[in-house]
């Protein structure tokens, strides 16, 4: 394998860590980056390969069984999954299967919530391997350059779900929704069945979650164990992509109209969910 970036014993650690089939993904995309070797947003090829090479033992620690990816279509996109699991492991067995499983490989940028950049080192890995605040004119511009982008439109409401909601859409926001009608993106459906058991909440202690500064702070079985009981269950995912919706009308219509429009995402994303529940064998697959 090619010379790792970091110098010394950090390029004998990118060596040992980098996967050679995530770097040969990465180096196959297209990607204008400055003499730094970073683009507009922060994104850095040579980072991005250690944090989807870490990523891709994640994926492997679900088992994801993904079906549909071939349904991705080239160019500007809005890829669109139910959100939920208390961290984010849906948005990283996504995210893998695209540059992974998809032909071509797909790097997505996945949006993320504003107080992620308030986490030390992990919010900086993050943007380097991609990831951008969930900012119009961020999520705009890279639809302009044909990117792929990844949004969970329920935000923390879907992610910190308890379990007496699991698998109930929280509602959707309408902003992705006029994103794809500004810039023409079809938007594809994604259900994600697996990640609601793997670490499971039964309460959202709300009154620390905001002393602490965090958008909620799941109480879970094994609360006991301290942040133990946030290492997440082995879980079978299935992932199932949905076929590309195309909407058309004024980006800046009224809510009511844009909402119809959500709605219709939803509803699909809702039934998806009940057709990968209604199939697969068992929680552990």
């Amino acid at each position: 394998m090619e010379a790792g970036p970091l110098g010394g014993v950090g390029d004998r650690l990118w060596r040992e860590v980098v996967d050679p089939q995530v770097a040969a993904a990465i180096d196959s995309i297209p990607n204008r980056v400055n003499e730094f070797g970073y683009d507009q947003w922060g994104f850095s090829p040579e980072v991005a390969k250690l944090a989807y090479s870490l990523a891709l033992r994640v994926f492997h620690y679900f088992r994801p069984e993904i079906r549909g990816i071939e349904k991705i279509p080239a160019g500007r996109v809005l890829i669109v999954p139910n959100h939920s699991g208390q961290l984010p492991f849906d948005a990283v067995v996504v995210s893998v299967a695209c540059l992974m499983m998809a032909d071509p490989p797909r790097l997505v940028r996945a949006q993320a919530e504003r107080w992620v950049p308030t986490l030390p080192v992990v919010s900086e890995l993050w943007t380097r391997a991609g990831v951008v605040v969930g900012d119009p004119i961020n999520c705009r511009n890279l639809l302009l350059e044909d990117n792929a982008i990844l949004v969970f439109p329920e935000g923390v409401k879907g992610s910190g779900k308890t379990w007496d909601k699991r698998y109930q859409l929280q509602r959707f926001g309408r902003g992705f929704m006029r994103l794809a009608l500004q810039t023409g993106a079809p938007i594809v459906p994604v259900a994600v069945v697996g990640a609601e058991e793997s670490i499971i909440s039964l309460h959202d202690w709300k009154w620390l979650a905001r002393i602490l500064k965090m958008p909620y702070l799941p109480i879970t079985p094994l609360a006991p164990l301290g942040p133990l009981s946030m290492v997440p269950l082995p879980t079978k995912f299935y992932v199932e992509f949905g076929e590309p919706l195309r909407f058309e009308g004024p980006y800046d219509d009224e809510d009511p109209v844009i909402q119809q429009k959500v709605d219709v995402v939803q509803g699909t994303v809702q039934r998806m969910l009940h057709e990968g529940l209604a199939r697969r064998p068992s929680v552990w697959g």
